[in-house]
């Protein structure tokens, strides 16, 4: 866990998490600009495709974090406006979709065009991103009983240590679920399949490549929320299996739904498996018709 990588360089301290989050969106330019040419997209598009990318991560991942806690900053409303405060990916994503609204109008494209030139992609950039949580300590996992050799420790200084939601064993945490690095291989192998399929496939249908991205990802983060160890970011109502929390050693009171990302989780696996289902219908009776006399 190192929360700053470097001190005191020509460019004052080096914090992990924000160094992982910039080395991940630097990782989508050269794939950006290899589908953006071959979708016959200027590349002037893609300055201002970065320009969404970061005013939609930060403001639409501070937008959904406030909404999910809101009695925190009714007590301290500055606190929106602070850089320590967390960053919900889903508020990221939907603010960089409202993003795309603009940039579709601004280059006389369709929506789906934007939008499917970045889901092969994100995945990647998402991975490397994911690495600052676990730099940072945020994100964290849930205690694991019996404190396995894999479990991770986080010391002072780390957000799982010091927000107060973790006990503490000496001087770091108990041991927890290493969610942030699971999450991180899912979302590499989620990427490394859509790069693939768009390599292999060629461009597909509007919204197909999109909508496999919503389902992948939504299914794993389904997944990853029953591992989450940082309550605080709010439940809609819990429901707990004490057999299943004992199957994977987590505690007994671990809830396992229903979270606001499981929620939108669930939201993007039902548009995806939507979306999916009406091209290939879509396909199947234009190629019907292409076979008739």
């Amino acid at each position: 866990m190192h929360p700053i990588l470097l001190e005191d360089t020509w460019i004052g301290d080096l914090h992990g998490y924000g160094t992982m989050v910039l080395l991940g969106g630097l990782c989508l330019a050269p794939g950006l600009w290899w589908d953006a040419k071959r979708r016959g997209m200027p590349g002037e598009l893609l300055l201002d495709f970065y320009i969404v990318l970061v005013v939609g991560c930060f403001v639409g991942g501070r937008l959904l974090d406030v909404l999910s806690r809101p009695a925190v900053f009714l007590a301290e409303p500055m606190r929106i406006f602070s850089g320590q405060e967390n960053f919900v990916f889903y508020g990221s994503l939907f603010g960089v979709l409202l993003g795309f609204v603009w940039l579709a109008r601004r280059y006389r494209r369709p929506v789906a065009d934007v939008a499917d030139l970045l889901a092969p992609w994100i995945g990647v950039g998402h991975g490397v991103a994911r690495v600052g949580c676990y730099f940072a300590g945020c994100c964290f996992g849930a205690p694991v009983v019996g404190d396995p050799a894999w479990a991770l420790h986080f010391p002072p200084g780390s957000i799982a240590f010091d927000g107060g939601e973790v006990a503490h064993a000496g001087a770091h945490t108990v041991g927890l679920f290493p969610v942030q690095l699971a999450e991180v291989v899912g979302l590499e192998v989620i990427g490394l399949s859509l790069v693939a399929t768009r390599v292999l496939r060629g461009v597909e249908s509007r919204w197909r490549m999109s909508a496999r991205y919503a389902l992948l990802y939504g299914g794993l983060r389904m997944v990853t929320e029953l591992f989450r160890g940082d309550h605080s970011r709010n439940h809609l109502f819990t429901v707990e299996f004490p057999g299943l929390a004992d199957l994977l050693r987590l505690p007994a009171d671990q809830p396992f739904l229903l979270s606001t990302s499981q929620l939108v989780s669930l939201a993007l696996i039902a548009w995806g498996a939507a979306v999916i289902i009406r091209t290939r219908r879509a396909e199947h009776a234009l190629s019907s018709a292409d076979r008739r006399p």
